[in-house]
């Protein structure tokens, strides 16, 4: 991968953590023992409308949200890390329903603030090198019983267990500088509405490029499939479950991003990336901008040694920072 090595972030697509499953996703490289990073991202979510379960546009629901989430990733081993994340959000209902449809105790258009789900994961990198393989297991758990009627809420407030895989790959020698990874999860979620299950497959994609040693940029896609869940035409007639219709619906969609990253000193990142939904069922219609950094302690990225001396780990893209994009 070069001799000076690949100083991308590891970034993947996600929208704001408000209505999107997950906000510590699973990397391919990790942090080698006795290392840490970490993350602190501000985000600016926005949607102006849904997607209905045909995955046509409705013009309805609306809100504007920021975000300050932190996480902290630990090498346990070279080859076993843990990490987590706790985010703070605050959001304000911003849109307009049809004359009748109940609205939420927070949606009086003024922002209400409360931090959201707790997410630990553990990950263990089976396959090392320019070709990396790392299964991870995680729990989501709600941070206390915060508000989930309504638009203008922090979270779905459900637990959740999942479990995936990320591969990456170097894309030398066709390109030196390049890289690709892709990461699936299957989450089991609890069930909010009896009989109802919201279970679903995650699936993303991420390519980067270095164009120097601190300036890198990178595209991303991700996909949702939901393997149940109520459509929200199913809730117009049942008021009691369109109050709470982010947490029980079945929720698909497509989004892609892009973002850029900028090594400012050998153990400090700033990053940015934009993200935007570009289908979905049940889904909002929704886009979103971060700027964070990253902030590596311990181990032995950085230092100037020579490079026979290097562990090859220090030649592979850093682990990620930012836990949101």
């Amino acid at each position: 991968m070069g001799t000076i090595g690949i100083r991308f972030r590891l970034a993947f697509p996600v929208l704001l953590v408000l209505c999107l499953p997950g906000v510590v996703r699973a990397q391919a490289w990790l942090p080698t023992r006795g290392e840490g990073i970490i993350g602190i991202t501000l985000g600016a979510y926005g949607f102006d409308g849904h997607f209905g379960g045909g995955g046509e546009r409705i013009p309805f629901g609306g809100t504007q949200a920021l975000s300050a989430a932190g996480d902290v990733t630990y090498g346990l081993t070279d080859r076993l890390a843990v990490a987590g994340s706790l985010p703070f959000v605050t959001s304000k209902f911003t849109g307009t329903f049809p004359k009748g449809v109940p609205l939420g105790p927070l949606d009086d258009g003024s922002y209400h603030g409360d931090f959201q789900d707790f997410r630990g994961e553990l990950r263990y990198m089976a396959l090392t090198g320019d070709f990396a393989v790392t299964p991870f297991a995680g729990i989501n758990l709600p941070s206390h019983n915060y508000e989930v009627v309504g638009e203008a809420v922090p979270g779905k407030r459900t637990r959740e267990l999942y479990l995936g895989v990320t591969t990456g790959r170097s894309l030398d020698p066709l390109l030196p500088r390049a890289y690709f990874q892709a990461r699936y999860s299957f989450s089991i979620v609890e069930k909010v509405v009896p009989g109802v299950q919201l279970d679903r497959s995650n699936f993303d994609l991420e390519l980067g490029y270095s164009l120097s040693s601190r300036l890198s940029l990178r595209s991303f896609g991700a996909w949702q499939i939901t393997h149940g869940g109520l459509d929200l035409e199913d809730m117009y007639s049942r008021p009691d479950l369109f109050r709470t219709h982010d947490r029980a619906t079945r929720t698909n969609y497509f989004n892609l991003g892009v973002g850029a990253s900028v090594q400012a000193t050998d153990r400090i990142q700033l990053f940015a990336a934009f993200v935007k939904t570009i289908s979905g069922e049940n889904a909002h219609q929704a886009h979103s901008l971060y700027l964070g950094a990253g902030f590596w302690f311990g181990g032995g990225y950085g230092r100037a040694r020579p490079l026979a001396d290097r562990s090859l780990r220090a030649l592979r893209p850093r682990p990620k920072a930012c836990i949101l994009c």
